[in-house]
């Protein structure tokens, strides 16, 4: 898996997250741009926005936490444990089987739930 790929992802989302919170509250703030401007379509695209952003963190978090995870484990000295060995030989499945747990738990809330609802 390429580490740098994934921190990049992670890195950009929650810069992007930081930065376009504080230019939504300027302008907020401004009276540029309100809710009611925006209407409730509007306030539902800003909210799945940042959804599809954290969405974008979580999955990108995974192999992140876990290579960091297995780095320390190995530098202190954990390396010959069964668990640490097959860990790091079975990294990229143990990763989509995590993010394969994430889709399967937004499939339920999205079967459960209608889209609309979860943004008001």
């Amino acid at each position: 898996m390429n580490i740098k790929l994934f921190t990049v992802l992670f890195f950009g989302a929650l810069g992007l997250i930081i930065v376009s919170a504080i230019i939504g509250d300027i302008l907020e703030a401004k009276g540029i741009l309100t809710k009611e401007m925006l209407g409730s379509k509007g306030v539902t695209t800003v909210l799945a926005f940042y959804f599809a952003l954290f969405c974008m963190l979580a999955f990108s978090l995974v192999p992140l936490v876990l290579r960091f995870f297995l780095n320390m484990q190995v530098k202190i000295g954990n390396a010959e444990f069964v668990l640490i060995r097959w860990l790091q030989a079975h990294e990229q499945s143990v990763v989509y089987s995590s993010w394969g747990l994430i889709i399967i738990g937004l499939v339920i809330i999205f079967s459960l739930v209608k889209p609309s609802d979860l943004f008001k």
